[in-house]
């Protein structure tokens, strides 16, 4: 079933790709800012499941949460590549596929930093429950740090977030120039 899986995935990849190959580079921007819009959509499921995990408590759905948010987030992930290639090698837009290349490695630490915010929100959340059972202050330290180490994330996630903006900013600039 998994080979099949990935044979099918492969054969859709081929597909795509063809298809990018007649695409001017209008066209294949527009892709990317439409699957830059596909990856906010998917953050928001990702992270309103996370909320969905934390008040039900039911930790135990957050792997298939985490699996379903990795298969959405690879499938994009590999679309843009496919973009950013057909940028360099078809249309030898260097300028663009730089741009869709940084563009890649912020999303990349984006999500990065949105999973380990998510641990951390898991782990506030055992250690409240557990906490609650036994009432010391090293359960409330415990907290705390975890408390701050989520700011410290959410801080670094709201930064990726406008060097993000700033990748999509510059490849509307050179969308405009087409």
């Amino acid at each position: 079933k998994h080979d099949a899986m990935k044979a099918d995935r492969e054969r859709r990849g081929k597909e795509i790709r063809e298809h990018m190959r007649t695409m001017d580079v209008a066209d294949l921007l527009r892709m990317v800012f439409q699957a830059q819009q596909d990856r906010v959509a998917a953050y928001k499921v990702f992270d309103s499941g996370l909320e969905t995990v934390l008040a039900s408590g039911n930790i135990t759905s957050y792997p298939a949460l985490c699996a379903k948010a990795t298969a959405t987030f690879s499938v994009l992930s590999d679309t843009i590549n496919s973009i950013r290639s057909c940028l360099r090698e078809q249309h030898g837009r260097t300028d663009a596929a730089r741009a869709v290349d940084q563009l890649q490695k912020k999303e990349g630490e984006k999500l990065n930093l949105t999973a380990a915010a998510h641990l951390e929100r898991l782990r506030l959340r055992n250690a409240q429950v557990e906490g609650g059972a036994r009432d010391n202050g090293e359960d409330e330290r415990a907290a705390a740090l975890l408390r701050e180490g989520i700011k410290t994330l959410d801080g670094k996630v709201a930064k990726v977030v406008e060097e993000i903006n700033d990748c999509i900013e510059e490849l509307r600039c050179i969308a405009a120039d087409e």
